[in-house]
């Protein structure tokens, strides 16, 4: 019984893990169709990004280029 809890320990521990690695930083700038469930994003003309969920929906927002140029957007979800 012991070792049962500790292989499921471990298996939740490294999905945890596996899941942070996923979600993408910040204000990076994303494809449109991002693959990935993102709970709060902001949308530009050029794409998304993740944005944190203390933004309220239909507020401005910034994403970041590759380059760095900030593009501005609006709070969607």
């Amino acid at each position: 019984m012991r070792r049962a809890c500790l292989v499921v320990l471990t298996a939740v521990i490294l999905v945890l893990t596996a899941a942070q690695e996923a979600t993408p930083p910040f204000y990076a700038l994303l494809p449109p169709d991002y693959p990935g469930p993102l709970i709060r994003v902001c949308h530009t003309e050029y794409g998304i990004c993740l944005i944190p969920f203390t933004t309220q929906p239909g507020a401005p927002c910034e994403c970041v280029t590759a380059g760095g140029t900030w593009v501005p957007g609006v709070t969607v979800h």
